[in-house]
């Protein structure tokens, strides 16, 4: 795993511990920061289920302003630790060790996000359906304060299941398949569901 592009290209990301996170592919990450284009540069950025911190870090790397790792387990917050501070991001990174499902309760951003990236359990992106933790967590991102309008939401899921149309104020707005997984880019629209 490593730093695809911008100010830390090339820059390796310790793996994960043990089988509790499953990091995206240099392949994927690739194409998903190809289709986000410019969209990173100057982004107020959350990573939940942040696991190692590689879509923060990219972010970071292509000139995001700042980001937000949410991430509650223990061996993946220390590895997450070891990788921004390798990457000397300690002053745009912010790590809340906290369970991202209950994001919307917590979330006090500085200013509304530009970029979320959300990459649940597999175990949980199999349950879409409305009323499913996914997504009720999904309908409670749409919040006026959480989200910028021109936001954009990238929900990594199991091609399987896929993501419904809308949960919320959130729109499904594009959704590209990778083999096994599948990346689902979701934006607030004016009014809920």
């Amino acid at each position: 795993m490593r730093i695809i592009a911008g100010l830390y290209r090339g820059k390796r990301i310790l793996p994960p511990p043990g089988r509790t996170t499953r990091p995206i592919t240099d392949r994927v990450k690739e194409s998903l920061f190809a289709i986000l284009a410019d969209r990173t540069c100057d982004a107020t950025v959350a990573d939940l289920f942040a696991g190692t911190g590689s879509l923060g870090l990219e972010a970071l790397s292509r000139h995001a302003e700042s980001c937000l790792f949410v991430e509650n387990d223990r061996p993946a917050l220390r590895i997450l630790r070891q990788n921004i501070n390798a990457m000397h991001l300690e002053d745009q990174a912010r790590i809340a060790p906290k369970n991202a499902w209950h994001f919307a309760k917590f979330a006090h951003p500085h200013k509304p996000l530009d970029l979320v990236f959300l990459d649940p359990p597999y175990l949980y992106s199999r349950d879409s359906e409305q009323g499913s933790p996914l997504a009720k967590l999904l309908a409670d991102l749409a919040q006026p304060h959480l989200l910028a309008e021109n936001a954009i939401v990238v929900l990594r899921h199991e091609s399987a299941y896929p993501s419904q149309d809308k949960y919320g104020r959130l729109s499904l707005r594009d959704s590209r398949r990778y083999g096994s997984m599948s990346l689902s880019f979701l934006a607030p629209t004016g009014t809920p569901n």
